[in-house]
């Protein structure tokens, strides 16, 4: 009872106090009986007790609803003794049939008080209606049981139902609708034979011997009856649990549902599947599924993992055949399984395996797929190589590495494509798996040096051995680990470079080692902040790249007068610059662009910086910023050494930097332009470089023109208080 809800078991106590105050009302009448009532006691009450013990159960999700011939009993009864015979009778009859029957004690308790409050109320319906009646052979008292018994059948159905719905969390109605019908018809049958009995005890006792044939047939009737319908909702629940095992292989807790009907199939207290791998042991019930980890699960005997509950051993099928019993399908019912019922548990649990076992094919089926997928986007090129030496996989990278197509490649040997021995690389017995190769490979554009892992691989099933190989380009590689070493070098020198003065000023003017008047320490402080601002830009510069590279860089467009922000960048860099001469031209002609305008600063800032340091200081830089149609291009020229062609190309690469030439080698991390193009394209623009080496070098970028008649427009409407912003783009 203690797994009951709190609302059923509130019901069953309240059921069972009306019932006490049933039998309370009746305690003055039974203090008057005299011999022939408590003969007829005992009569109606050992009637009771065998109806009740060949009661028919129809099982109806986790409850049985009982047919019996017990309300004609107390329908001829009810014609013949007094209220207070008939109570005691239903108390004394029900109470020990059930319990003869071994029901649960609350159930036998709910089910007394319930009929008890029934035949409670019939009776004072009954003594009501009977007052126009004479006698049980008067037809008006026919009519009077009929109404008084149907007082009862009410309440005992509503009670049983409600019972019913509120265990099983469902609705009322639903559960009411469904056998509705049949009690109607099973009450019917039952009040005609009670009738009867009566009447046949009021007029001739002897001819009771006559209704031992009628009562016999609607018995056999009954229960042929239930049969059917009990055979009917097998059927479905059979086809509903062959449903649910061939359904959509989502995952192995998915026996919830079956378990369920399986409950309804047998019919059973209660069905488990415990399946055990490994040290995992799952147990599953219609209610979920419970996970154990027990020490050498996969070595114990099955029978280990299944319980006993409610004092009801299991009546088990094994889960496979032979070596392959993965599991134990588990019946928790009172009665012995019949021999129909266990070839349908043995059956069911041999469909269990074959689901099980397409489960474990579809997951290794979908995880090849996946591998499949990732093998042909990897950017490391795949192969494998069967024991004769022949290729049985080509990824698209390593089409791309050896320029050799998928189809030339697959079913030829290794050595005739690649050039690599099977039997003196491949599958050596010094062959470490995993442990890279560098060694020279054919392709189609003649020999290359790769990096090349391979291992042994091998499927469930036994297959012979092959060997999967991951190539890399080798001299990809070196240099890919060459610019990662020569970031870290050149972000150690940029950082230390700046901080070195700063150092060292800063440690001087603690000492008191330097001259320390005021115009000497505004010229300290003037090369403090120019190394600051150097510093500054560096590690604002590795910040940029990390947000491009992460996808995170926020571009706000929004309508930006070129000669404002250009006259301010060149006014604030001549005065950190003082001894640097900056040219402006046509810039005061400039457009109106659609750019943010933080981001412009930056790219000219940048190539104002890069040009200061490839200019010579007796030198010049220009600016300029000229409309051409729908673009402005702004430009910065300076007067240095030029760019040799073949970097021209490359100048706007990440961490590159120009090396060669005569001229003196410059400090620098190789960002600035590569910062410069991202933000320029990500503005809608784009951003070239025009060079003469010996002469100087321009760098220009253009960016989209905003026709300002557009833009007043669009001032015109919009809301009062929000600025205009044509656009708002984040790459």
């Amino acid at each position: 009872m203690s797994a009951l809800p709190r609302s059923v078991k509130l019901l069953i106590a309240g059921a069972t106090l009306l019932g006490i105050g049933c039998v309370a009302i009746r305690v003055p009448q039974i203090a008057t009986w005299d011999l022939t009532d408590i003969l007829a006691v005992l009569l109606i009450a050992s009637l009771t007790i065998v109806t009740e013990r060949n009661s028919i159960p129809l099982r109806h999700g986790s409850e049985t609803v009982n047919f019996a011939l017990t309300d004609g009993v107390w329908a001829g009864a009810l014609l013949l003794v007094s209220p207070s015979v008939l109570t005691v009778s239903v108390l004394l009859g029900v109470g020990v049939g059930q319990a003869w029957n071994r029901w649960k004690p609350y159930k036998i308790a709910y089910n007394v008080s319930q009929f008890l409050i029934g035949i409670t109320l019939a009776e004072a319906a009954f003594a009501i209606l009977g007052v126009w009646g004479d006698g049980p052979t008067d037809p008006v008292m026919w009519l009077a049981v009929l109404g008084a018994m149907y007082v009862s059948f009410a309440v005992n159905a509503t009670a049983i139902m409600l019972v019913v719905s509120m265990v099983e969390g469902t609705s009322f109605l639903a559960v009411f609708r469904l056998p509705l019908s049949l009690n109607v018809v099973h009450w019917l049958g039952n009040m005609a034979l009670g009738l009867l009995a009566a009447l046949l005890w009021t007029l001739e006792p002897i001819a009771l011997v006559l209704m031992v044939a009628p009562v016999a047939l609607t018995f056999s009737t009954y229960r042929r009856w239930v049969e059917s319908i009990r055979e009917r909702d097998q059927m479905r629940d059979l086809y509903e649990a062959g449903r649910a095992l061939s359904g959509p292989l989502a995952s192995d807790d998915d026996f919830g549902g079956f378990l369920s009907l399986l409950e309804k199939l047998l019919p059973a207290d209660r069905v488990e599947l415990v399946l055990v791998e490994g040290n995992r042991v799952a147990v599953h019930a219609s209610a979920g599924v419970r996970h154990l980890l027990v020490e050498d699960a996969d070595t114990a005997p099955l029978e280990a993992f299944v319980a006993v509950r409610s004092g009801v051993s299991p009546q088990i099928a094994m889960v496979g055949d032979g070596q392959d019993v993965r599991g134990v399908l588990a019946v928790y019912r009172a009665q012995v399984l019949t021999a129909t019922e266990r070839l349908l548990l043995d059956g069911l649990a041999d469909q269990i395996a074959v689901r099980l076992q397409d489960h474990r094919l579809f997951g290794t089926a979908l995880e090849r797929a996946r591998l499949s997928e990732i093998v042909s986007h990897t950017s490391d090129g795949v192969f494998v190589v069967d024991t004769r030496g022949r290729i049985t996989t080509w990824n698209p990278a390593m089409e791309a590495l050896s320029g050799f197509s998928e189809r030339q490649a697959v079913g030829q040997r290794c050595d005739d494509v690649l050039g690599l021995d099977r039997d003196s690389f491949f599958f050596q017995d010094d062959a470490g798996d995993g442990e890279p190769r560098d060694t020279w490979v054919h392709t189609r554009d003649g020999d290359k040096q790769v990096r090349l892992r391979t291992s042994v691989i091998r499927d469930e099933e036994g297959a012979p051995p092959a060997r999967i190989a991951v190539v890399r380009d080798a001299g990809e590689e070196a240099r890919a680990e060459q610019i990662k070493r020569d970031f870290v070098s050149m972000v150690s020198h940029e950082l230390r470079t700046p901080l070195t003065p700063l150092k060292g000023f800063l440690l001087s003017l603690v000492e008191g080692t330097v001259e320390d008047s005021a115009e000497k320490r505004q010229e300290y402080y003037r090369i403090m902040l120019r190394q600051a601002q150097r510093l500054e830009r560096t590690v604002n510069d590795m910040l940029d790249v990390s947000q491009i590279e992460a996808g995170g860089l926020v571009i706000d467009l929004q309508p930006v007068p070129l000669d404002h922000v250009l006259t301010r960048l060149v006014r604030e860099f001549r005065q950190q610059h003082p001894e640097r001469t900056v040219r402006m031209s046509d810039v005061g002609r400039s457009a109106v662009v659609m750019a943010d305008p933080f981001r412009v600063e930056q790219v000219v800032l940048n190539l104002l910086s890069n040009a200061d340091k490839y200019t010579p200081a007796d030198l010049p830089i220009s600016v300029s910023a000229v409309p051409i149609g729908d673009q402005a291009t702004i430009s910065v020229r300076d007067r240095g050494e030029g760019i040799p062609s073949e970097h021209r190309d490359r100048i706007f690469d990440r961490f590159y930097r120009v090396t060669e030439g005569d001229g003196p080698r410059r400090q620098g991390s190789g960002l600035g332009l590569y910062i410069a193009r991202t933000l320029v394209e990500a503005m809608g623009g784009r951003i070239w470089v025009y060079s003469d080496v010996g002469v100087g070098t321009t760098f220009s970028f253009s960016l989209p023109v905003v026709d300002l008649a557009i833009v007043g427009e669009a001032e015109a409407h919009e809301l009062p208080g929000e600025p205009f912003r044509p656009v708002l783009v984040r790459g």
